[in-house]
């Protein structure tokens, strides 16, 4: 730290005028240098020069009209556009094909545009970050969160692009479709395990928030835990957990318990066998290969709960993170806390969907509903409406599962327990009734259609 503090920085604004002038006389003299472009995330906001800028918006303009990226065509556009001395005059333009590089090291210019431009961004960050800081802001949170997101979104710069047009879209998208065709019945999402889950989602999809909402006592913590479970130990998906409600012991208790298929009451009894503590040795011996990150702070605020999740991905790189559950999230003394719950929520909600994309992960968020659906009658499906606190998580979410309780048949409640996990909302597939069965000694889900003596 001492190091860091007796540091004098030089006060030279890194950029490379050359390299910048490099990369437009490629794109003017050479074809092919465009298509080596398309590849790089390179803004006319990276180059220094605001002559350079300009030049670069031009070509891309003339490029996307299909029309020639030429000095008279540049010139030309510029001039129609009034920008013309803004680009340096004629004079300037045409200088641009003095140089003679080759297309081959196109690639390497904008190399070195872009990482002239990040440094650039980062002083500014950090000039910005040390203003504030003199400012003595009231809540230091704020400002952390603040300064961590504009740094993350530096990193997300330097690989992939905000900004696409149709071609780039439908272009993605066709390689997707062949990708898919070629490896015939691999899932583009991570799979949850549950077969007919996965036939209607195709698993958790990328940048996706999937709500899964139940009354308490249903079983969310016990489902969300039987998918962790299929998605780090068969799946071999590395996966985050942020567990609002139960500490990591008794977690991983239930987790082991569950998967060795040793009744739970048992080892709260201490009551189990050698048989049991063998069966349970083997889990173990097979979670410690697994790749699952674990935080179980209370009443976790929702800024804590992003910077948290920010590091298990750029850690871990975690493929999936689960929220147990949503509404146990706090706003945290950093925001505005007087604002009433159901706006909190919302807020936690929108929050929770811009980190799934921020971070290309899948959010499994799980949630609480309200008593409506409980005033209803025993066996009354719950709707969206039930959602607890906030109508807002309908909007945000692109998944939204119920998991529901059945009235047993018989009125009697045996080892097993019908259960219907409900999907309610899908954005982009079907919505439908998955009838699973609730296994209660083990903690376990699987589907109504398999014996549970199966695996």
């Amino acid at each position: 730290m001492s190091e860091l503090k007796n540091r004098q920085p030089s006060q030279t604004i890194p950029f490379n005028l050359e390299a910048e002038v490099y990369v437009l006389s490629s794109l003017i003299l050479f074809e092919d240098s465009y298509d080596k472009l398309t590849e790089t995330t390179l803004r006319s906001d990276d180059f220094y020069d605001s002559r350079n800028q300009i030049i670069f918006k031009t070509i891309q303009y003339l490029k996307n009209e299909n029309k020639p990226i030429q000095l008279v065509s540049i010139t030309e556009t510029l001039k129609s556009e009034k920008n013309l001395d803004k680009a340096g005059g004629a004079e300037y333009i045409s200088s641009l094909t003095d140089k003679f590089p080759t297309s081959a090291y196109i690639s390497y210019y904008i190399e070195i545009v872009k990482k002239k431009s990040m440094l650039r961004k980062l002083i500014y960050i950090s000039n910005d970050i040390i203003a504030q800081s003199y400012d003595d802001p009231e809540d230091v949170k704020i400002l952390l969160d603040q300064a961590e997101k504009n740094i993350m979104d530096i990193n997300q710069d330097l690989s992939s692009g905000s900004l696409k047009v149709i071609s780039e879209v439908i272009s993605d998208a066709i390689s997707k479709i062949v990708n898919k065709q070629h490896n015939d019945g691999e899932m583009s999402g991570v799979p949850s395990g549950f077969f007919d889950l996965d036939e209607k989602t195709d698993g958790f999809q990328k940048s996706e928030l999937i709500i899964i909402a139940a009354r308490p006592s249903v079983g969310k913590t016990a489902f969300a835990l039987n998918l962790l479970m299929n998605i780090a130990l068969r799946a071999k998906k590395s996966v985050g957990f942020f567990s609002c409600e139960m500490s990591t012991d008794s977690l991983s208790i239930r987790m082991l318990c569950s998967e060795a298929k040793v009744n739970q009451t048992l080892y709260r009894k201490n009551m189990l066998t050698n048989q049991d503590r063998n069966k349970i040795s083997q889990v173990a011996e097979t979670l410690y290969e697994t790749k699952i990150v674990f935080d179980d702070t209370p009443s976790i605020s929702i800024l804590e709960l992003r910077s948290k999740a920010r590091k298990m991905k750029r850690e871990h790189n975690i493929d999936i993170l689960f929220i147990d559950y949503l509404q146990l999230i706090s706003f945290g003394s950093e925001l505005n806390s007087s604002i009433p719950r159901h706006e909190q929520i919302a807020y936690i909600s929108r929050s929770l969907k811009s980190l799934a994309r921020e971070l290309d992960i899948p959010i499994v968020a799980l949630a609480q509903l309200n008593r409506n659906v409980e005033s209803r009658g025993e066996d009354s499906q719950p709707k969206m409406s039930d959602l607890k606190d906030s109508g807002s998580i309908e909007q945000d979410a692109d998944v939204i599962m119920f998991l529901h309780r059945k009235a047993s048949k018989d009125g009697q409640s045996g080892e097993t327990e019908p259960r219907e996990l409900i999907i309610g909302k899908n954005r982009n597939g079907p919505t439908d009734i998955i009838e699973l069965v609730f296994i209660k000694a083990f903690t376990k889900f699987q589907l109504a259609t398999k014996d549970f003596n199966e695996n």
